[in-house]
């Protein structure tokens, strides 16, 4: 039953109409109801969510954004993931099964317990909320943080808890508003909302095949989960390997905090590969771009692995254009998060 609080929208062409709680994006509302549909970022930055409005209104939380083009909108095309619907709502929308969420995404309150620095500009902060923080390896929440307007999109480091325990690494980002609020030598009593879990770039686990992580940037926090979730699995081949791509010496992530992996050998599962060494630098690792890096340093039999990648666009969609087009990998094994 359609309550005051909420909107129906029903999908065109098919008999489907849900209830969406008014405020809430119209692909939130569709994954709470249990729902799949394509999405990847949830940003409005990949266009995976775009649809046409067939009747109803929307407000989209972004005029311009790279994932909607101006001819969409003169097509009255919208994107899911930051439209609101103000009123009953028809959409033309695809669905989706293999986006059907495991977990249905829930907003939690949550309090700041503590923060660890990896790097100069990368942090990792703990959250703790009442309930329990279920997600899977690799999932990814969105943030309300206090004067800041809309979400922002943090992948988690840790694994499912039922302490309420949520890990993200934050990358600081020069002038950003989320920055401005969370990197604060002094930072106490922070009070946010954790909306959770999204993205189908999880662990899989009914997979055997040996694991290839492969990140970029704030990239690395739903590797490290999938890497605590592999130790989990006892039918799953060990020894995953981990590739990051960094753009300086002091933006790789020292071995030392890969330590707290069940079974993990940071010297020899670790790669960092460093873009931009700077000629007063001691580094003695890989360097150059990690895509490049992988063409000579992948097995050859790169069809038998599981890969997952995390990072900049660019970077992503170059390793995946190597596996699929060079090595022949087929694209159900590639699991990918595009942080736009």
């Amino acid at each position: 039953m359609k309550s005051s609080n909420t909107h129906q929208v029903s999908f065109a062409n098919t008999d489907l109409s849900i209830n969406i709680d008014c405020g809430d994006t119209l692909l939130g509302g569709i994954l709470r109801a249990g729902i799949g549909v394509p999405y990847e970022c949830n940003a409005g930055g990949c266009g995976s969510c775009k649809y046409k409005l067939v009747q109803g209104i929307v407000a989209d939380d972004l005029e311009d954004t790279a994932g909607l083009r101006a001819s969409d909108k003169r097509k009255n095309k919208h994107l899911a993931c930051i439209s609101r619907p103000q009123s009953d709502c028809i959409v033309d929308l695809k669905l989706d099964p293999q986006y059907t969420p495991q977990n249905i995404p829930a907003k939690s309150p949550a309090t700041l317990h503590s923060v660890e620095k990896l790097t100069h500009d990368l942090w990792e902060f703990r959250f703790d909320s009442v309930g329990p923080a279920r997600f899977l390896p690799g999932q990814y929440a969105k943030i309300s943080l206090p004067d800041v307007h809309g979400p922002r999109s943090y992948s988690m480091s840790n694994v499912a808890n039922e302490e309420g325990k949520w890990l993200f690494q934050i990358k600081k980002v020069v002038g950003g508003a989320a920055s401005e609020v969370l990197f604060k030598e002094s930072l106490k009593n922070l009070n946010v909302t954790i909306d959770a879990p999204y993205s189908i770039a999880h662990l899989k686990s009914d997979s055997q095949r040996q694991a290839i992580c492969i990140a970029g940037g704030s990239g690395l926090a739903p590797m490290v989960s999938i890497l605590h979730g592999i130790t989990q699995l006892e039918h799953v081949k060990p020894d995953p390997v981990l590739y990051y791509g960094a753009r300086s010496c002091r933006d790789v992530v020292d071995k030392s905090y890969f330590n707290t992996i069940s079974g993990f050998r940071p010297e020899d599962q670790y790669i960092p590969v460093v873009s931009e060494p700077a000629q007063n630098d001691s580094w003695a690792g890989a360097t150059g771009m990690v895509h490049d890096f992988l063409k000579t340093h992948l097995e050859d039999a790169a069809s038998d692995y599981e890969y997952y990648l995390a990072g900049p666009p660019p970077m992503v969609d170059a390793v995946r254009r190597h596996l699929v087009l060079d090595r022949g990998v087929p694209v159900e094994q590639l699991h990918y998060d595009r942080f736009f």
